[in-house]
């Protein structure tokens, strides 16, 4: 018996050792922003990267967390040397889209995390730091265009039936043509089936004498919605069924997709930020409201007349305070 318990402590020594897991930070999307969650992995970098690719919970998606990284995807190789690692995947990582760079960040971040020492992260021949992802030190929001836009004969009176219909704020009838009047514009001449030209012209003028107000496509409840009409690029803010506010909008040029698309559905904020950094198109997003899993409503310095995002719903930057003060976490969002 004794020569029987020696024989197992002498196995039990000469097995491979059983890394022991820890908790570590994996990066995640929210929204196009870098956000770290939580996991339990083995130390270094393959480890982490690893538990990476198995991708996001169903009750961090719920919150708004996601992942650029294709479902499938594996770490074939993982080759540390100094304070850099060289890292291969399988093919589908290396697709070419517009989330690509954004994946590429989640690695670094997340191999760089793992390993106080490595600093720089190889893939596909090509080095990356943490600092090729990282916003400026100073925010500077997005301007609109300088350009003066051409005015109507009696500004005030279109702007006084603008405000009426409910496309601009009374506030904003000032007798002064500016961008806001124009983009206006833009969201009634979209809503109304005419050319997007910004300008006031014999149509619009006419059209302006005889319109009413939007009607929602959801006129029930008593709270707040939001309805994105990608059609007629315009972004309608809803208060107990009746349309509120009319703001022209800017939609993804790949339609339904998921990739450059703005696919339809129904869907909730999920939260909002003010200074939104986007990581694939290193770009501030001002006031940026989320919904679903990381699309956004945003304020950018040109609004077409049509669609021309990456997916999110562009919208000027005089009414980017005005989206963010209507909505709140849970405020419903329907795309249509």
């Amino acid at each position: 018996m004794a020569r029987l318990s020696l024989l197992i402590a002498a196995f039990v020594l000469l097995l491979p050792a059983v890394a022991e897991a820890k908790t570590v930070k994996i990066y995640v999307l929210r929204g196009e922003a870098l956000s770290s969650v939580k996991r339990q992995a083995a130390d270094g970098p393959e480890a982490a990267l690893k538990v990476l690719l198995q991708g996001v919970t169903a009750a961090e998606r719920k919150k708004g967390y996601g992942s650029a990284i294709p479902s499938g995807v594996t770490l074939t190789s993982a080759e540390v040397e100094d304070n850099k690692v060289e890292l291969e995947f399988s093919g589908t990582f290396a697709a070419s889209d517009v989330s690509y760079l954004a994946r590429v960040a989640q690695v670094v971040y997340t191999a760089t995390g793992a390993d106080s020492e490595i600093e720089e992260v190889e893939i596909r021949g090509r080095t990356f730091t943490r600092a090729d992802f990282a916003p400026p030190e100073e925010y500077e929001a997005p301007k609109p265009p300088t350009k003066k836009p051409a005015a109507p004969s009696d500004p005030r009176a279109v702007q006084d039936k603008l405000a009426q219909l409910g496309y601009l704020p009374e506030d904003a009838v000032t007798g002064k043509w500016d961008y806001r009047s124009q983009q206006a514009v833009l969201a009634f001449q979209s809503w109304e089936g005419l050319e997007r030209d910004g300008i006031v012209g014999e149509m619009t003028q006419d059209r302006l004498d005889s319109a009413g107000r939007p009607l929602a496509q959801n006129r029930t409840g008593s709270g707040r919605k939001v309805e994105i009409h990608r059609g007629q690029g315009v972004i309608l803010l809803i208060e107990a069924g009746r349309v509120v506010r009319v703001i022209h909008t800017s939609t993804g040029v790949g339609n339904n997709s998921t990739d450059l698309g703005t696919p339809p559905g129904n869907f909730k904020v999920t939260r909002e930020v003010e200074e939104a950094w986007s990581v694939p198109f290193k770009m501030f997003m001002d006031h940026a409201v989320y919904w679903g899993v990381g699309l956004a409503i945003y304020g950018a310095a040109d609004v077409p007349a049509g669609p021309a995002s990456h997916g999110g719903a562009r919208i000027p930057m005089p009414e980017v305070e005005v989206v963010f003060e209507f909505v709140e976490v849970g405020t419903p969002v329907r795309v249509i």
